[in-house]
Parts: C-alpha cells; sequence; structure tokens
C-alpha cells in the first residue's frame, strides 16, 4: 500500500473496461481511501464515418455489465455524454472532488491531445494526473533502435520488443475493492442506444464483460493455443484461432493476462501466438510514431498510384458477392458476426487491392463499420500491409489467389459451405474481374507508378 493515503480519486475507464488486472484502477484503489469511476460517451467517437453499430453495441453493453459489476461492490461508474470530454472529466473531478484523477494511456492522436489538454486543465485546477501503461505490454515510446529511432519493419520490432516485455503477477486488486464503495451517488447520464446515433445492429455478437473474456481465454489456452501454430489459418476449424480481439480492443481482458497464459504453456503454439500479440504492438508502435499512416499511405511513393473508383464492383465486394467463394465466404462472415478469420481478411483486402484496384482505404473504412473488434492501428497496419503502402513494400508484388487460398486452407469446402451455400449452383455469380486479369492490371499500374518517380522513390 502506498503510504500516502488520499481521500477520493478519480478513475476514469477507456479501453480498459475491467477491474481484474487494471493498472490505473489498481494504483488508484492503492492510494485512495474512495474511489469514484467515470465513463465519458464522446460523441466525437460515435459520428465518425467509420464508427458501425457492432462496436457501439459492444461498447455499450460493456460498459452496462462493468456497471453493474461496480454497483454490486457498492460503487457507481458515472457516465456522462458529451463533445468534449476533457472538459467533463475535470468537472466531474470537482464534483467528487477528487485530487487526482488516474486512467490508462492511449497512444493514437486524437486520445493523445485528448489527454494532453485533461492534463492542462489538471493543473490549472491543482489536480493530479497519473497515467499508466495497460493495453500494451511496452509503451511505444520505449521500443527504439540504438539510433534512438522507431522500428519500421517488424521482426527487429519484436526482437527489441521481446526483450523489454517484462509481466509479474496480476495485481492483487480484491483487498481492495471495498474502496469501491461510494458514499454519495453522483448525477450520471443513462447509456445511449444505438438508434441516438443512427445505427441499427443486424450481427449477433459475443458476449460481454470481463468474466467471458477470461472465460474465453482459457477455453483458448486449453483446446486451441497448443496447435496454434498449425491450425491458425484454416478457417472453418472454430479452435484454430483465439477470438480474443474483441476483447483487448475494449480492455475486457488484460494483455499481461494472455502474455502470462502463453508463456505458462510454452510450446510452438504459444509461441506463435507471441508473435500475434508482437504484432498487435508493432501496429500501435507505428500508428505512435508515424501517425499520418492513419490518414494514408505510409510510403508517399503510393500517392501517384491509379486506383479505381468502380461503386458497383465495391459494393459487389462488401456484399460477399465477387464470384471467388473464399472471398465472399469472408465478407460474410463479417456481415453477419461483426468478425472475419484473419487469413480471410489478408484473402479479401488482396482481392479488393490488388485484383479490383480498388483503394485500400475503401476497405479499411469498410471493416471498422463492420468489425466488432475494429482496432484503428491493427486494422490500418493490417489493410496497409497487404497493400504494400505501409511497413513491409515487398508485399506490393505479393498478391494472394483467392483460389489457392481457398484449396491450401478450405480444401473441403467447409467454409465455404457454411457461408456460401449457393456455391456450385446457377444462383452463384461469375466472378467479376478473374484473379489473372485483377493481378496483372494492379501490376501494371504497379510499374507505371514506379515509373515516375524519382531514383530514390522509386
Amino acid at each position: 500500500m502506498s503510504s500516502e493515503i488520499s481521500r477520493t480519486g478519480l478513475h476514469w475507464f477507456r479501453n480498459s473496461l475491467r477491474l481484474h488486472d487494471n493498472t490505473a484502477l489498481f494504483r488508484a484503489l492503492q492510494e485512495n481511501e474512495c474511489v469514484y469511476c467515470l465513463y465519458v460517451i464522446d460523441d466525437n467517437f460515435f459520428r465518425r464515418s467509420d464508427i458501425g453499430a457492432t462496436r457501439a453495441s459492444f461498447l455499450l453493453d460493456s460498459l452496462r455489465d462493468l456497471g453493474e459489476s461496480l454497483e454490486r461492490l457498492g460503487g457507481q461508474l458515472i457516465v456522462r455524454r458529451t463533445s468534449d470530454a476533457p472538459e467533463e472529466v475535470l468537472r466531474v473531478a470537482h464534483e467528487v472532488d477528487a485530487g487526482c484523477i488516474y486512467f490508462n494511456e492511449d497512444y493514437l492522436p486524437y486520445p493523445l491531445q485528448r489527454d494532453q489538454r485533461v492534463q492542462s486543465l489538471a493543473e490549472a485546477q491543482r489536480r493530479v494526473v497519473k497515467s499508466y501503461t495497460d493495453t500494451l505490454l511496452v509503451h511505444p515510446q520505449n521500443i527504439k533502435t540504438e539510433q534512438d529511432n522507431p522500428y519500421s519493419v517488424f521482426t527487429p520490432f519484436k526482437r527489441r520488443w521481446s526483450s523489454l516485455v517484462t509481466v509479474s503477477e496480476p495485481y492483487p486488486i480484491e483487498p481492495l475493492l471495498s474502496h469501491l464503495r461510494v458514499p454519495m451517488r453522483i448525477p450520471s447520464h443513462s447509456l445511449p442506444s444505438l438508434s441516438d446515433f443512427g445505427l441499427t445492429l443486424t450481427q449477433s455478437l459475443p458476449p460481454v464483460g470481463e468474466e467471458n473474456a477470461l472465460r474465453k481465454l482459457k477455453q483458448f489456452v486449453s483446446t486451441g493455443m497448443p496447435a496454434y501454430h498449425q491450425k491458425r489459418d484454416f478457417a472453418a476449424d472454430p479452435d484454430g484461432t483465439s477470438r480474443l480481439s474483441v476483447y483487448l480492443k475494449w480492455g475486457s481482458l488484460s494483455i499481461r493476462d494472455c502474455y502470462r497464459e502463453a508463456k505458462a504453456l510454452g510450446g510452438d503454439g504459444a509461441e506463435k501466438w507471441i508473435d500475434e500479440l508482437a504484432w498487435r504492438e508493432f501496429c500501435y508502435a507505428v500508428a505512435y510514431h508515424f501517425p499520418y499512416v492513419l490518414e494514408g499511405n505510409m510510403r508517399s511513393e503510393y500517392d501517384a498510384f491509379e486506383w479505381d473508383s468502380n461503386p458497383h464492383r465495391l459494393s459487389a465486394w462488401k456484399e460477399g458477392l465477387t464470384g471467388y467463394p473464399f472471398v465472399d465466404a469472408g465478407m460474410r462472415q463479417l456481415n453477419a458476426t461483426g468478425w472475419m478469420h484473419n487469413r480471410l481478411r489478408q484473402v479479401t483486402a488482396s482481392y479488393l487491392c490488388k485484383n479490383l484496384c480498388i483503394h485500400w482505404q475503401e476497405g479499411e473504412r469498410y471493416f471498422m463499420q463492420q468489425l466488432v473488434d475494429g482496432d484503428w492501428a491493427c486494422n490500418n497496419g493490417g489493410w496497409q500491409w497487404v497493400a504494400g503502402t505501409g511497413t513491409d513494400p515487398r508485399r506490393a508484388t505479393r498478391i494472394f489467389n483467392p483460389v489457392l487460398q481457398q484449396e491450401k486452407y478450405d480444401p473441403d469446402f467447409e467454409y465455404i459451405r457454411q457461408w456460401v451455400p449457393e456455391y456450385g449452383t446457377s444462383r452463384y455469380p461469375k466472378p467479376i474481374v478473374l484473379h489473372e486479369d485483377g493481378r496483372d492490371e494492379y501490376l501494371r499500374r504497379y510499374q507505371a507508378m514506379k515509373t515516375v518517380l524519382k531514383p530514390e522513390e522509386a
């Protein structure tokens, strides 16, 4: 316990929507006799064009679950809705007379600017702000080359990241949970409905909350992780991947719990899964150090690439009507469930960019609208990796063949039968663009792009 105990603190929930192994919450409970909890529904978030019903619904249900957990402990989740989050955070700090505001850090441009303003407003009111690394295992600022530069290539990043990861036992938070009991109720807004933001949910979503997240992790460790390195690309295998991304996205699950479980299990499957945790952190580090990637090509030479604007083909891709069943199965899984197998994320992205020659940002936006685990840094990193516009320029001329991908990863058509039942009948469409034709056209445009570049850019 801290030697200096304050009377009241304010914990600001953002993307760590859990009580277990929550760094900022643990510190707040250590250092205060009473801790109020706040979540600010930021209209700047909900009004974005790439916000869909899946993520909004999962978030609101997660907040409801978190609020119920706090209520059982005698606490309260104060909910405020505003377009000025920093002002609202300080307003609540004043209402509860909190000397210190605690939160777990975000690493993207808007949250960083928002948090800096909270810091400035707090200093003006003589309040303390304390922030912690919680959603990542290593802060992006700490992963640098020997020349003190950020990494832009995954493999050396992963080596350095691995050397820096240190994970202790989960925080002993249970004895401190009584500090969540509040002496008075603070005015709180009701959680909005999807219709308040013009959204309608059509997908079936996974269960919310940290209990379900921990249960899902334990299940994956026993049934999926040991053979993850062998099964992770087979789309029809329900145990091939963890499906924990949504819980990591919203922080219902601690990234440290994931790492601990993998290290405790050991073996090739666990190590391969840790590679995926490292890739997630790499995407965040790239977005942190090169924030312009969230707005366009990481590699500026692609600004000269000739992309097509073809609403008909884009719509067919979105609806899973391209005429390539493996691509279509992936898109239909996305549309029905708000989730898509990672192998299919790559295959569908490649078909859009490198067969239809449609800008990767069209796909990035649609994924963010549909994915329940939509994560700006990871989604952007994945799309730019496939498009070849990001950290790995070698990807530029690597093009997935959707037929060969199906033969390798869905050889018995199990996945396709599940999502494209009309395949093989007259009702199934012919390819809107043949893979070979689209590939050749993409490569022609790629070479044309290179011819107009300066030698140092090519």
